[in-house]
């Protein structure tokens, strides 16, 4: 089994020590240095660099463009309108859809989707990037179906105490700015009673996004049934129209860079060193 060199292991679980959103076992973890590490990714494909690296694709099932090609190890839906794209658009800096720069490599998910995403209840914005409700929402989109982007991730095959996900995020002409932050979805099953869809802020930049122009999450989490596998499943309902919340039109997502890394048990040296990188974290907040 692979694992974290020392420090890595530390600074996650001293991540993890101070969560800033807590929902049953998946965690968002506070701003800081990246902690998911490529090394032991348990994610196939997780950076989308797959078959010639200037071909872009269409990637969510239901649409007849082409050319069309879903990353290996992931799968995909949409509805028929669908114009979710695979690869990049611009080479400087590489970017698709007028995202902010691709963080690895030279491809990344755009979840095109059209004006489609509704929801009934008033968004909060959090400084942690989780999207929440005063009361429970009805998020749909109007154009058939969402775009999702889903893969079931081997966790049991690679025991530990809790793991890492981690993946960053853009927004449709983030680099231009002009739209609101948008919404997305992620459920990862066998982490929370019901696997609940949680809400996460798609980075808009520009004067009107609170996040800039991209945004890196990292959760962390443990399976309720350590014997069976999680799902990650990336939701885009389309661009939706918050003017009834005072807001207006929003992104939508871009997605590259999924992780999701081991966390082990921490060695005497690693204990010690968790309180430091957590102190260090607190100072830059």
């Amino acid at each position: 089994m692979r694992s974290f060199p020392t420090l890595a292991g530390a600074a996650i679980l001293a991540a993890i020590a101070s969560p800033t959103t807590t929902f049953a076992q998946l965690t968002v973890l506070p701003p800081g240095p990246q902690l998911g590490t490529h090394a032991g990714n348990l994610v196939t494909t997780g950076s989308f660099e797959f078959g010639n690296p200037n071909l872009v694709a269409f990637w969510a099932t239901g649409t007849a463009n082409t050319p069309f090609g879903v990353p290996p190890g992931w799968t995909s839906s949409g509805s028929s309108i669908n114009y979710a794209r695979w690869g990049h658009e611009s080479v400087s800096p590489l970017t698709i859809a007028n995202s902010a720069p691709i963080p690895d490599g030279v491809k990344a998910l755009y979840f095109g989707n059209a004006q489609g995403g509704q929801v009934n209840v008033a968004p909060i914005f959090n400084a942690d990037g989780e999207v929440t409700f005063a009361s429970t929402p009805t998020v749909l989109t109007t154009v058939g179906a969402p775009v999702i982007l889903s893969q079931t991730v081997p966790t049991h095959l690679t025991p530990a105490p809790s793991y890492l996900l981690s993946f960053w995020v853009s927004g449709e002409n983030a680099l231009f700015g002009g739209a609101y932050d948008g919404i997305f979805g992620l459920r990862v099953t066998n982490t929370q009673a019901g696997d609940p869809t949680r809400y996460f802020a798609v980075p808009a930049g520009g004067g009107l996004g609170a996040y800039g122009d991209q945004h890196r999450f990292e959760l962390s989490f443990t399976p309720i049934n350590p014997l069976a596998p999680v799902t990650l499943e990336f939701i885009n309902w389309g661009h939706f129209n918050l003017g009834p919340f005072g807001l207006g039109g929003t992104t939508e997502l871009v997605l590259d860079d999924v992780i999701v890394n081991a966390v082990p048990a921490p060695g005497v040296g690693a204990i010690a060193l968790s309180g430091c990188v957590l102190a260090a974290r607190r100072r830059r907040r």
